[in-house]
């Protein structure tokens, strides 16, 4: 399951190697959820992306709402099992 998973998310993201074995990401997508450091988002082509907010200043997210569309900036870790964010911008489409 976590290896479709790792699949999924990697056929969806703009990745590229990294000299520290995460690959970094950057991507639109719309917001599902959030609660505390965690956010859950949509990619365009409906994939849902765990997002890890325990990198990004609490003043990006604090004002999120559901359906608001962002540019999630961060890297894939090894598990490949989430997005670790270290920026979440919010944009108007």
């Amino acid at each position: 399951m976590a290896t479709l998973m790792a699949l999924a998310l990697l056929s969806v993201l703009s990745v590229t190697p990294s000299v520290a074995d995460e690959a970094p990401v950057h991507f639109r997508a719309r917001v599902l959820w959030i609660a505390g450091d965690t956010l859950m988002v949509a990619t365009d082509d409906g994939q849902s992306v765990n997002v890890n907010l325990t990198r990004v200043p609490q003043d990006q997210y604090q004002r999120l709402r559901i359906n608001d569309r962002v540019v999630v900036t961060g890297a894939i870790p090894t598990e490949q099992d989430r997005v670790e964010a270290t920026s979440i911008e919010q944009f108007e489409p």
